[in-house]
């Protein structure tokens, strides 16, 4: 029999200090903000704690709320331009500090559980460069302004990491929007659609590879290593994907990443662990390659060790096939990665 223990922590959370930072943003009078928490059985005390989580479905509704209440159709939006890095935390740091675009929304697709459950990031080539925003509880609304503020906010990152040159192609939303996007055409610097079949930020192909030139392997390599030490026991898995990709995380050095053993560890057979990281648009054999070349880019980083040695270490068993793989995730030989950051460190240096 379950517990009450269990069922609460399978409530899909967020940071509290999401919700605060947009409770500050709006200005609202403090009797209206004890009113709207109240509202969720929640208290200003639960929204400040800068370790707290909230209930995902509470942060959605209250982030409507809020926006009726000041009349701004626009406010998720609006509000996104405005956060830095400090917001998502370590996750935002990595961001901003990663070497090019397609490596920046990867590391946050890969650490979005940090920050808030029952949501996905998925970085996809196919048709074009895009990163897609999903919530994954399909019983989970009002979305519109969570939506549009997560967008928002990863493009805001974007133009952190890349500089104000950058734009996107063309951004976006499941859900309905004016008959006159201006506003939003404004604030995203492109052009924007609404009742589209994903939320998305569709990127330009000069900027997807583009250098950026904030690009710090340190910082990244230090917030990864944080996020690696984070104990979050309130946190909720709720994709099998992410399930999958936790648990090849944490398999001892030389394990072999097989699907007997991960879907052993799951408690599920071989062929249902297949079937449904398929329902899920994944495949075991691109999140153990997933795994493999993560684990490489910080050996890269962070060691001295040859890239034959950390071919080995990552699960291959020569260079060629390492490089190979190595180029498909990250576009360049480890090699080059590797030159391209200790020059960037340099850079730096100097």
């Amino acid at each position: 029999m379950r517990t009450e223990t269990t069922e609460r922590q399978r409530i899909p959370r967020i940071q509290a200090k999401i919700l605060n930072a947009i409770l500050n943003s709006a200005q609202l009078p403090d009797p209206e903000v004890h009113s709207l928490l109240a509202s969720e059985n929640l208290r200003r005390a639960d929204v400040r704690d800068p370790h707290g989580t909230l209930p995902f479905a509470a942060y959605l509704r209250l982030f409507d709320r809020v926006a009726e209440r000041l009349g701004r159709d626009c406010f998720g939006l609006e509000l996104s331009s405005g956060m830095g890095p400090e917001l998502v935390g370590p996750a935002g740091y990595i961001f901003v500090a990663s070497p090019d675009l397609i490596q920046a929304v990867r590391a946050l697709a890969s650490s979005v559980f940090t920050i808030q459950d029952a949501t996905l990031f998925e970085v996809r080539s196919d048709p074009a460069p895009h990163v897609r925003y999903r919530i994954t509880d399909d019983d989970m609304s009002p979305r519109r302004h969570d939506v549009e503020f997560s967008l928002g906010y990863v493009n805001h990152l974007i133009r952190l990491l890349l500089g104000p040159g950058y734009a996107p192609a063309e951004v976006w939303f499941e859900h309905p929007g004016p008959a006159r996007p201006e506003r939003q055409e404004a604030l995203l610097g492109c052009p924007v659609f609404f009742d589209q079949d994903r939320n998305a930020i569709w990127f330009r192909p000069e900027d997807v590879h583009r250098r950026a030139p904030g690009a710090d392997p340190n910082l990244v390599a230090l917030m990864q290593h944080y996020i690696q030490l984070l104990d979050r026991p309130d946190h909720t898995i709720q994709t099998f994907t992410e399930e999958v990709r936790q648990t090849l995380a944490g398999l001892a050095d030389g394990q072999e990443p097989s699907l007997v053993r991960v879907a052993a560890q799951l408690g599920v057979g071989a062929s249902t662990l297949g079937r449904r990281l398929r329902a899920e648009g994944s495949s075991f054999r691109d999140l153990v390659r997933r795994n493999r070349i993560d684990r490489a880019t910080r050996l890269l980083l962070e060691t001295k060790l040859s890239v034959l040695e950390i071919a080995e270490r990552s699960g291959y068993g020569e260079t060629a096939s390492f490089t190979r793989a190595f180029r498909s995730v990250t576009g360049e030989t480890p090699r080059a990665y590797r030159a391209r950051l200790l020059d960037a460190r340099l850079g730096k240096l100097s």
